[in-house]
């Protein structure tokens, strides 16, 4: 009975037996039950989708049939039984995965056509079942572990942040009472609260504006001068300039090494860059060898206001009445503009000489030591100063030699004899005083300069004859006996040298 069950079989028609491909996997889920309503309709929608499917296949298998029938006879030589009861004759899918013989190409491609439409027709019914499957799921928000950790992470957020407003609304210390900082009696503990906390969370982002340092000069001692003199570097003492040719090339303003060491005997010079540290550092080395300004600040040492960097002298650790401030900028001293003096920008001009016409008027403040300076600059607010107390210095002058010369003339009168009108020197107009006072100072800056420079030089000669005489002196016996004998080997080379300078 199971042969003829086998021959029953093997006499079907050839696309009767379809092979499934392993990837052609039905997802296991099961189905959730319908309504009697929804189940009629959606088995309503997939009869009428499934005998479109069956109608196409139907079409496919008669065409494939009527290609197959003229020859027969070959079908039929080429068949054999299956081991597993079922003949693999007539389907080319089938007779290439059993190793079978006899199909033609052309059986093998209506085959594989009709194998296809069966399988798009199956995965289509598949793929709307999952979707009424997923459709039905409860939503992810209603279970009860996502429920738990929506309501733990939001306690844990209320609990920083009430958190945070305790901590930085608790009532100011005693340093930060010292600073200024004060309630307002006029509000009432919530508003103060919120207060403190703006504050103190203000002070926690002041990196980002606020200079490096709360003093950018150490504490001044006995040797501090009694005036600072804060130079700007950039356009003012130098300019630097880029060409394709060249690259960066800077160029000194015109008696710029003099002015240092002049300015260096009479303030206490600060020299103030906008460029980054890492860049300026190059810049004041070799621009300041003798280090005559002996404190830099760079543009991490500004203060930021709305994206605008301003040098801001209250943090300089200086009496502001004995601060003068140079730049080519009035905003660079917004912060204290009575502090300012306004400078002519430098563009490489070799015959530039306002160095010499600003000397004039440090000179003058040097040599009349005002308690407050700020009088003093606030005369040349918005001006050029040095061009304007030449203007001044000259007009004196002028005055004094109009003098001269009314004098001079009248000498032969009888006023001049009786009332002694005539000048004491005819021959040479009368200086100012600030003029003496110039001459007698610059004199004795250069005597001294020459001694300071002479100095250096010498120290720096015997430096390097104490260099070159222990080069000489090293052996490679000497230097093998220093590295591997140690400090032994010193001490017995300094012994050595003691006795010879003894005898």
């Amino acid at each position: 009975m199971l042969s003829a069950r086998a021959r029953a079989i093997s006499t079907t028609g050839p696309a009767a037996i379809r092979i499934r491909k392993s990837s052609e996997n039905i997802p296991d889920t099961p189905e959730k039950p319908l309504s009697s309503k929804d189940s009629a309709a959606y088995e309503a929608a997939d009869q009428e989708k499934d005998g479109e499917a069956d109608k196409k296949s139907q079409d496919a298998e008669s065409s494939s049939s009527d290609a197959a029938a003229p020859d027969t006879s070959a079908a039929q030589k080429g068949a054999s039984t299956s081991p597993f009861g079922f003949s693999s004759a007539g389907s080319g899918m089938a007779s290439g995965i059993l190793g079978q013989e006899g199909s033609s190409e052309h059986e093998a491609a209506d085959a594989g056509e009709h194998q296809s439409q069966q399988r798009d027709s199956t995965t289509a019914a598949e793929a709307r079942r999952a979707r009424r499957q997923r459709a039905e799921l409860p939503p992810l928000e209603d279970e009860p572990s996502v429920k738990a950790a929506k309501y733990i992470g939001t306690g844990l957020v209320f609990g920083l942040l009430l958190g945070g407003a305790g901590y930085y609304g608790r009532p100011f210390t005693k340093d930060e009472v010292e600073k200024g900082l004060r309630d307002d009696p006029e509000k009432n503990a919530l508003q103060q609260l919120w207060h403190r906390a703006n504050i103190r969370v203000g002070e926690a982002f002041s990196f980002l504006s606020e200079p490096a340092t709360e003093k950018l000069l150490p504490d001044p001692n006995e040797y501090t001068m009694p005036y600072t003199l804060v130079l700007c570097l950039d356009d003012m003492l130098i300019h630097m300039d880029w060409t394709k040719e060249y690259g960066w090339r800077i160029a000194k303003r015109p008696g710029l090494d003099h002015f240092l060491a002049y300015m260096a005997s009479m303030f206490e010079v600060v020299i103030f860059s906008t460029q980054p540290s890492h860049s300026g550092m190059l810049v004041m080395e070799r621009l300041d060898p003798m280090e005559y300004a002996p404190y830099r600040l760079y543009k991490d040492h500004m203060r930021n206001i709305d994206g605008k960097n301003y040098k801001d002298l209250s943090t300089i650790n200086r009496d502001m009445s004995k601060v003068i401030m140079v730049d080519i900028s009035e905003e660079a001293f917004t912060m204290q503009p009575d502090n300012g003096i306004l400078a002519r920008p430098f563009h490489g001009e070799p015959g530039d000489n306002w160095i010499e016409q600003i000397t004039e008027f440090l000179e003058y403040i040097h040599m009349m030591e005002p308690k407050d300076v700020r009088p003093w600059i606030r005369t040349y607010k918005g001006m050029d100063a040095a061009r304007e107390f030449v203007r001044w210095e000259d007009s004196i002058r002028d005055k004094l030699r109009e003098e001269w010369d009314e004098k001079r003339k009248n000498a032969g009168s009888w006023k001049s004899l009786v009332f002694g009108g005539a000048p004491a020197d005819t021959e040479n107009p009368p200086k100012p005083e600030f003029d003496q006072m110039r001459e007698m100072m610059r004199s004795n800056f250069e005597v001294q300069h020459k001694e300071v420079l002479a100095m250096i030089e010498k120290e720096r000669q015997e430096n390097e004859e104490e260099m070159r005489r222990q080069m000489k002196d090293m052996t490679i016996w000497k230097m093998m006996s220093q590295t591997f004998g140690g400090a032994d080997a010193s001490a017995q080379q300094q012994q050595q040298q003691q006795q010879q300078q003894q005898k």
